[in-house]
């Protein structure tokens, strides 16, 4: 993730095949909006913080082969309600910051 903040203006965040949020680079790691994304910049480690507990996402991610229906995010998400069980659209929040997640 840091190189992809020095090398690039914008950035998808995809989970199991498909796109949960892009926006410029400064938007993805100060006002991350989707769960997942969420989940992985909270899990990254602070250079030197000994002994530090990392956080990480709860659940396993599902095989490409069995997705459940609707968010694929869904049965790992803090925040899931039966609206995930439909797919959700890829939503503009504003400013060119997308975000495919029923909570928003």
């Amino acid at each position: 993730l840091g190189i992809v903040a020095e090398l690039a203006d914008y950035a998808a965040v995809m989970y199991a095949g498909r796109i949960v949020e892009y926006a410029d680079i400064k938007s993805i790691f100060k006002n991350p909006t989707h769960p997942y994304t969420r989940g992985l910049l909270a899990s990254i480690p602070y250079i030197g913080i000994k002994n530090q507990k990392l956080k990480e996402i709860p659940g396993m991610v599902p095989k490409i082969t069995e997705l459940p229906a609707g968010c694929k995010f869904k049965d790992r998400c803090p925040y899931a309600k039966d609206e995930c069980n439909n797919e959700p659209l890829l939503t503009d929040r504003g400013n060119g910051h997308y975000v495919r997640c029923c909570v928003y």
